[in-house]
């Protein structure tokens, strides 16, 4: 019984941390796949995504200008009001390419879409 307690911890530590940090989201995405949703059609391949160590962020989608890295996921605000955005998840990691997907807030609050990103 002991060894199967051991097996199951020793299983757990070896699942990747799939949580942004900030240094590793700052900088310029491309984005380079899109599944999901259709209702979201302004996310489109060839979308540039950028974030900056200071908070603001350019992503081409409405009043989406500031972001906060809370509970490991990115959370986007239009920085005037402080009003959510979008919150994206980090579903998975390969290199310089992230699967990330992307959650409404407020109207959106039921739609989401995965894409993929890769480092610029």
């Amino acid at each position: 019984m002991f060894s199967a307690l051991v097996f199951v911890s020793c299983g757990s530590d070896d699942e990747p941390d799939l949580q942004f940090d900030k240094n590793a989201i700052i900088g310029t995405w491309e984005i380079t796949e899109v599944q999901g949703s259709p209702e979201w059609r302004w996310i489109v391949t060839g979308t540039l995504l950028t974030f900056n160590s200071n908070g603001t962020c350019s992503t081409g989608f409405s009043m989406e200008d500031s972001y906060k890295i809370e509970g490991g996921q990115v959370k986007t605000y239009y920085a005037e009001t402080q009003e959510p955005m979008y919150v994206y998840e980090l579903m998975g990691k390969n290199g310089n390419t992230l699967t990330v997907k992307m959650k409404g807030t407020l109207d959106e609050s039921n739609l989401s879409t995965v894409f993929k990103m890769t480092k610029k």
